[in-house]
């Protein structure tokens, strides 16, 4: 599972303690609140769950971010997902704790950062209740979600990016069951190399563009979209440098994705996009239960689908030429 650079659990984080709230009471008795972060994708080898707490300081805020007991329960907390089919518990997945995944630097304590993690194969069929137990107070902390099952792109239907070359497409996919939103995006592979060396300096260069957002329980989804921009967006990422050759890496170097999203997680990415109101204040959604209200975070599903495309000149498309020659990106150096 791709763990997400600017998590959820720092927003979570950020939000408790930076909004402004009347009854929040500096000197009241330390209360256990716990931040936890999971997403289940059945398409990953393994899965993981980050749990967190909060703290309170009367010192400074970011040194104190900044120490992992602070925030860390270790092997304070069991941890656990508990499988559901027709409503029966089918089996528990045990989370063991790992210190073995890096994290970027930043104020919060990263070295080493605390994940709980499983390798066990995920049902699609299933519903998946997380499950996780404070050792020593005895708290515990549910949320539920089930799968987002395995879903297929149907258009463009030619292994070619002739799309590239026309003003529209229509990209069309199967409904993923249990998704109620998609994310589409495209991707493209390319490789730099020093032109007085011979050097690799960027072996696996990627530039990700997303297309769009669309929100649909229908059978079969259809967008329309200038998959063109493609050209613009690749322009926009890379500056012209001539002591620099580029390449695409290999012939299928363009690649769809769409990722599929279950409901509890498109509605904490709703209330957390970005605004551009001067009123700041926001909801803060939670799907974690505990008997104090004292859990927050988020536990749901999502699952990808993914095709690939050649980047190649063919009948009534010049794809390949449009990114050495063409007015937008064939000052870049591509070869």
């Amino acid at each position: 599972m791709k763990i997400i650079g600017k998590s959820l659990f720092y927003a979570l984080i950020l939000l408790l303690f930076t909004e402004c709230k009347p009854d929040f009471n500096q000197n009241a008795d330390y209360k256990d609140i716990t931040v936890t972060y999971g997403l289940l994708n059945p398409k990953d080898s393994a899965h993981y769950i980050k749990v967190y707490k909060a703290f309170l300081t009367d010192g400074n805020a970011i040194l104190a971010a900044g120490d992992l007991d602070n925030i860390s329960y270790y092997d304070q907390i069991d941890v656990s997902v508990e499988e559901y089919i027709n409503n029966r518990l089918n089996r528990t997945l045990p989370f063991t704790m790992t210190t073995a995944i890096p994290k970027d630097s930043g104020i919060f304590a990263y070295n080493p950062q605390v994940l709980y993690y499983s390798t066990a194969t995920l049902n699609p069929d299933a519903l998946y209740k997380l499950k996780i137990i404070n050792l020593q107070s005895g708290k515990e902390i549910t949320a539920e979600t089930p799968i987002v099952g395995n879903f297929s792109i149907i258009q463009p239907f030619s292994d070619i990016a002739s799309f590239l070359t026309s003003n529209s497409a229509t990209v069309k996919f199967r409904k993923a069951p249990n998704a109620v939103a998609y994310d589409i995006y495209l991707k493209f592979y390319y490789i730099e190399v020093n032109k007085n060396t011979g050097d690799t300096i960027t072996p696996n260069g990627i530039i990700q563009w997303k297309v769009t957002r669309v929100r649909s329980e229908q059978s079969s989804i259809e967008v329309l979209a200038s998959l063109n921009q493609l050209y613009t967006v690749i322009a926009s990422r890379l500056k012209p440098n001539e002591n620099l050759t580029r390449y695409t890496n290999g012939i299928e170097c363009v690649e769809l994705e769409i990722w599929g999203a279950e409901e509890n997680y498109m509605i904490y990415l709703d209330i957390n996009e970005p605004s551009s109101s001067l009123v700041q204040d926001r909801v803060m959604y939670t799907n974690m239960k505990t008997s104090d209200g004292s859990a927050y975070g988020i536990f749901s599903s999502r699952n990808i689908a993914r095709k690939k495309f050649k980047l190649i000149n063919s009948t009534n498309n010049a794809a390949m030429d449009s990114l050495l020659y063409g007015s937008i990106t064939g000052h870049l150096g591509f070869e």
